[in-house]
């Protein structure tokens, strides 16, 4: 059986989660998506902000990379012409 502490701790992962969802619908909603970014790479997992690897925050949406990202080297989104 599940102790009040372990249900109100699941309630907040479920709110995060349902925050983080909504926060990419907004940024979709708005024109931000890596996949439609000029700086992605055919691999579509890194970019030249990201050579190696598009940190998960950012490439799902929750992270709108219009704003700074610790480690972009500076480089942010802009859409493809």
């Amino acid at each position: 059986m599940m102790s009040i502490k372990d249900v109100v701790k699941s309630w907040d992962q479920e709110e995060r989660t349902a925050d983080g969802l909504i926060k990419m619908l907004e940024n979709r909603k708005e024109g931000f998506s890596c996949f439609w970014c000029k700086h992605l790479r055919k691999d579509g997992i890194s970019c030249d902000a990201f050579p190696e690897v598009i940190p998960d925050i950012i490439i799902n949406g929750e992270h709108d990379h219009r704003t700074p990202f610790s480690g972009d080297n500076g480089i942010l989104f802009e859409p493809k012409e």
